[in-house]
This record gives structure tokens, sequence and C-alpha cells, in this order.
């Protein structure tokens, strides 16, 4: 006899306004750009400035212990936040530090020379970008109601897609100098980040009750909490593997250089990222909206998964142009509904609201642990199989697929 599935757990009543949306929207999109275009662009080129030869992989490595720190990052700043959130600022106070501390990253990345000043400036960044994203992660399940969560999440779901077309546009298209690009991405982050942080540091306190300190993996043990965990984790896992590998399957799998003559890579990928992201937002947007109206979160999180797969399949089996360009559409429209559902399903699965900027983060190691495992598979790959690209791909078609189809086991949520 299976055990009943445990009671939702009561959220904030209280509408959010469409100041608070736009605000916290800005923050997530500006927190992305301070990574994403570093994954898609600027440390792939910055990884083969350092060794042509090797770039492949000094990428793994690097991207391999800034997961690690993340991970443990994470955690760490979900229980300090939630430990800190009553006094006056809350979360606030840790965005703050974390966004010093991006700005000095920045600072790390650009005078780096060799694989080990590049490794300490991404673990100095990896730690700041917790600081910053544990308390954005926490107010959707802290401040948003569950009518408004698939709407709020829709639009704060934008930060991927969005903060990609940046970094296609900005960096691949628009700037070509390191030190240009490296400063449009502090720039960017710190003046959409500044205005949702002014607005928290402000607001009335979540509570007035001193919080619990409980230093614990406990929520793992909660059956839905753990299946929510390990499919994020798969999934997240097959989105990396496209992400990080994407230049260099273009540069050496697709034939660019023959069908599409002198048009420089980093304009490739930035054409194939906005087509993605035009396809993420429609995707998320509707997503949101059909989930919140439904009431049904687990059939959208499959189907968006199912669409991430279909994308990383198509990637290895037509790796020519303009193969690449179908499949990173596909893949951006997954990006999208599975992106705005998953995090609507994980802030209504928490199983206390009291612990859930622990229990953020925690889930977020799902995220880290892919940013970990991915170039790790990605080492064991290109030892298999050399220089061929295309079975990280299918690999990342098998993860997607079959993190989609485990969150039809949660029970607590519909």
């Amino acid at each position: 006899m299976q055990p009943a599935p445990s009671p939702p757990v009561p959220g904030p009543l209280s509408p959010v306004s469409p100041g608070f949306v736009a605000l916290y929207m800005a923050a997530q999109v500006g927190a992305y750009i301070a990574f994403i275009p570093l994954l898609t662009l600027l440390l792939p080129l910055k990884a083969e400035a350092i060794d042509p030869v090797g770039r492949a992989q000094i990428l793994s490595q690097v991207a391999l212990w800034g997961a690690v720190t993340a991970g443990v990052a994470g955690v760490m700043a979900g229980m300090i936040g939630d430990r800190t959130r009553h006094w006056p600022g809350g979360r606030s106070i840790w965005m703050i530090l974390g966004l010093a501390g991006t700005v000095f990253s920045y600072v790390l990345i650009h005078a780096a020379t060799t694989q080990a000043a590049l490794m300490a400036a991404i673990i100095v960044l990896q730690i700041s970008l917790n600081l910053m994203l544990n308390p954005l992660a926490a107010t959707l399940a802290e401040r948003v109601p569950g009518r408004q969560k698939g709407t709020v999440a829709g639009f704060t779901g934008l930060a991927f897609p969005l903060s990609s077309l940046f970094g296609a546009l900005a960096i691949g298209v628009w700037l070509t100098g390191e030190t240009e690009r490296l400063t449009a991405v502090v720039v960017v982050t710190v003046a959409m980040v500044v205005p949702f942080i002014v607005m928290t540091f402000r607001a009335p306190r979540l509570s007035d009750s001193k919080p619990r300190f409980r230093p614990s993996l406990s929520a793992l043990k909660d059956r839905d909490f753990l299946i929510a965990f390990g499919s994020r984790l798969l999934v997240q896992t097959g989105v990396a593997l496209n992400v990080l590998y994407l230049l260099f399957f273009l540069d050496q799998e697709a034939g660019v250089d023959r069908a599409l003559k002198g048009m420089r890579i980093e304009v490739v990928v930035a054409v194939l990222l906005a087509t993605s992201t035009a396809l993420s937002v429609v995707a998320g947007l509707i997503g949101g909206r059909v989930s919140d109206r439904l009431g049904r979160r687990k059939s959208l999180v499959f189907a968006g998964a199912a669409l991430l797969a279909a994308g990383s399949l198509l990637m290895a089996l037509a790796p020519h142009w303009p193969g690449p360009w179908f499949a990173q559409a596909i893949l951006g429209a997954g990006v999208g509904l599975y992106g705005i559902t998953d995090a609507v399903l994980v802030a209504e699965v928490l199983p206390d609201p009291a612990d859930a900027g622990r229990d953020m983060g925690l889930i977020n190691v799902a995220v880290t642990a892919a940013q970990t495992l991915a170039p790790l598979l990605g080492i064991i790959v290109l030892a298999s199989f050399g220089d061929d690209l295309q079975p990280i791909y299918l690999m990342g078609a098998v993860l997607t697929f079959s993190g989609g189809a485990a969150v039809m086991a949660i029970r607590r949520v519909h």
C-alpha cells in the first residue's frame, strides 16, 4: 500500500502588483545575463585564447569546478537567507554582496591568462551569483500566491531566453573586443538588478518570528521533492550539454564555414540563439498562462522536456547546416515551456515554506550539479570518441526525456 501524498503547503495570499512583477523579471534577466553569455560565448572564447589546442579540456575543467562551487554556495546562500530574512532588508542584503562579488569576478576573468586564474575567477563568480540567485528563487515561493505563480513565472522565465538573446546580439554581433564584452555584461547586470534590490530592501519583513536554522538535507526525505530534484538534474544536464558545446559543435561539426562563408562563428551562434529565444518567449508565456488556468503542471513540464529531447536528438542526427538551426528552434521552445512550468511545480512542491530559501537552494543544486555533470560527461565522451561531439547531443536527448518522464510520478502537484 502506497503512502498518501503529502498535503499542499499553504503559500502567500496577497496578489503581487504589476510593478513588482516588472522589477522581479528585470532582476532575473540581469542575474542571468551575468552568466548565460559567459557560458555560451565568453568562456569558450576565453578558453580558446588561453590554449587554442586544449580549449575543450580547459572549458570542461573550469566549468566542472565552477559548478561544484555553485552547488555548495547555493545551499549555503539559502540557509543564510532563511536565517536572516527577518532582518531589515532581509534577503536583499545578500543580493547586494552577490552583485558586488559578480562585478569583481568579471575583473578577474578579464585578467586571467592561465587555466588556474580563469578557474579562480569562475569560482568567485559562482559564489557571488548564488548570493543573488537564491533570494530571487525564494521570492516566487514566499511572495507570490499560487493563482499568480504560473503567470509570474512566465514573465520571470524570460530570463534565460532574453539573456541568451543579449549574448547573441551584444556579445556575438555588436561587440568584438573582450574588454567591451565583459564591461557590457557587468553594466547591464547592475542596471537590471539594483531596482529590485531597492524595492525589496524597503519591503515589509516576511516574518516577525525568528526563523529556524536547520542546516540539513531533510527536504530530500520528502518523496515529491526528491523526484522534482532528480527530474531537474537530468533535464538541466541535457540543457547544459547543449549550451556548453554549442560553439565548438558549430565550428567543427556543422560545416558552417562552407555553408555560410565569411560569417564569424559568434554571429552564427547569435542567429541560433535569436531564433531559440523568440520561440522560448512565446512558449514560456503561453505555458505559464495555460498552467495557471488548468492548474496542471506535470504534463506541461513533460511536454517541455520532450521538446528539449527532440532538439538535442536532431542536433545529433542532422549536424550539418541548417540542421542545427531547426534543432535550436525546437530546443528554444522546450526551454521556454519547461523552464516556466518546472519553476512553478518546484515552488508548489516545497515541503515547508519556513525553509523556502534553504530548499530552493537545495533544489537549485540540481542545476549546479548539472553544470558539474555536463562537463564531466563531456570529458568522458571526448576521451571515448575523440573530437566527435554528436554523442554529447545524443546523450542530452536521453537525459532530458528521462527527466521529463520522471516528473509524472509527483503526487502533491497535478
